[in-house]
């Protein structure tokens, strides 16, 4: 299979990428990772050697129809010639992205990370849609909470809340997990427990405004945080093992990889209770946050005017994080359920039965029958028919 991403790019979508490659791997595919950089965002995230060689019957790729638009040079990259063609998309709305119509043109099967997006992009998809949650880095994720698990109690209470820009200001909303540290943890608040907020944007020099008035927060108030710089894994890993809880207002997600990062690592969350997080979390392994379904007024990006999100509510999520910073014991359970949680629904053999299934039913549809007859013996993609 030749995978096409973002591979090396040290954000989101890329993560996403290699998580699908973690995917296919587990199950038994010989993948060939097709780099796919990104000028707007840091490619530093090495990658593996050389794959296998020979034609890939596969083509899986790994972005969303607005990226490859926004870009002739990533079009021009795609040298797609295998005879069967997936697409894998991110999408974070109830409704249908506009204009993602053309993408689906040669596509065999569509893949997504969550059955909240599947639903979306099934309203309108002529090919079967899937839902691939992804496969977070486990030797990650185990490192990270053995080294959380020797971490004493530290006397000041962090809360961690990380958003990149071009994932836009309104669906992340950045404010309201400020307001909410904020009402938590009041500067004069008699007997409230040290607290303090590390807020970390990604691609804040391609959002000056927004980095601005995120700055202008922070001066006001030293327990805030503000990280701009670019951070490596290892140095972002600090703000993992560091913190005490991972925030996150958000209005509407397609997944919430940062929070399946967290819970596996045995961080505890506190999330808006919507979208795509419910996937691997619900109320037994995070604190969720109850939201108002609102329509967007104004659009940002591909979130146009007249779709719909949630506004979670700022007093429910501090009432969690003073509940978090005075009880030990809560922290403890809700990080062990949470890791839990995730080892659960995020497992690498469930995963890999996933796309064993949806490649077993690719391979089934009429008109495959000559490529079969044409595989050597023994060959794993006869096996998965």
């Amino acid at each position: 299979m030749n995978l096409w991403g973002h591979l090396s790019g040290s954000f989101g979508l890329g993560e996403g990428a290699r998580c699908t490659a973690r995917a296919l791997e587990a199950a038994g595919l010989q993948v060939r990772w097709c780099d796919l950089p990104l000028s707007s965002h840091p490619g530093d995230h090495p990658l593996p050697p050389d794959g296998p060689g020979g034609p890939a019957l596969i083509d899986l790729i790994h972005t969303n129809p607005n990226v490859l638009r926004s870009s002739d040079s990533l079009g021009r990259r795609l040298q797609l010639q295998a005879p069967l063609r997936i697409g894998f998309w991110a999408w974070e709305l109830e409704q249908f992205p506009t204009g993602w119509d053309w993408a689906f043109a040669g596509l065999d099967q569509l893949w997504c990370p969550s059955a909240f997006t599947a639903a979306a992009l099934g309203l309108r998809s002529p090919v079967p849609v899937t839902a691939l949650p992804h496969l977070i880095d486990w030797s990650r994720a185990d490192r990270l909470a053995r080294q959380r698990a020797w971490r004493p109690r530290p006397a000041v209470f962090t809360v961690f809340y990380a958003f990149d820009g071009w994932s836009t200001e309104g669906r992340k909303n950045p404010f309201a997990a400020i307001d909410a540290f904020q009402m938590a943890f009041p500067r004069d608040g008699e007997g409230a427990p040290a607290a303090q907020l590390w807020l970390k944007l990604s691609s804040a020099g391609q959002f000056p405004d927004l980095a601005a008035r995120l700055r202008a927060r922070a001066i006001a108030d030293p327990r805030i945080e503000l990280i701009e710089r670019h951070l490596s894994a290892e140095a972002f890993d600090g703000l993992y093992r560091g913190a005490d809880v991972l925030l996150s207002l958000h209005r509407s997600e397609g997944f919430g990889l940062t929070l399946a990062e967290a819970m596996a690592a045995g961080l505890p969350v506190v999330a808006t209770g919507y979208s795509g997080n419910l996937e691997f979390m619900d109320s037994d392994s995070a604190l969720l946050v109850p939201g108002t379904p609102v329509t967007i007024q104004h659009s940002q990006g591909d979130y146009r005017r007249g779709c719909r999100w949630v506004d979670p509510c700022v007093a429910t999520a501090a009432g969690h994080l003073r509940r978090l910073a005075a009880d030990a014991t809560l922290a403890r359970r809700l990080a062990m359920a949470g890791r839990q949680a995730v080892a659960d629904r995020l497992a690498p053999e469930r995963l890999a039965a996933i796309v064993a299934e949806r490649l077993g039913s690719l391979l089934r549809w009429a008109g495959r029958h000559e490529l079969l007859a044409a595989l050597p013996a023994g060959h794993p993609l006869a096996a998965l028919q």
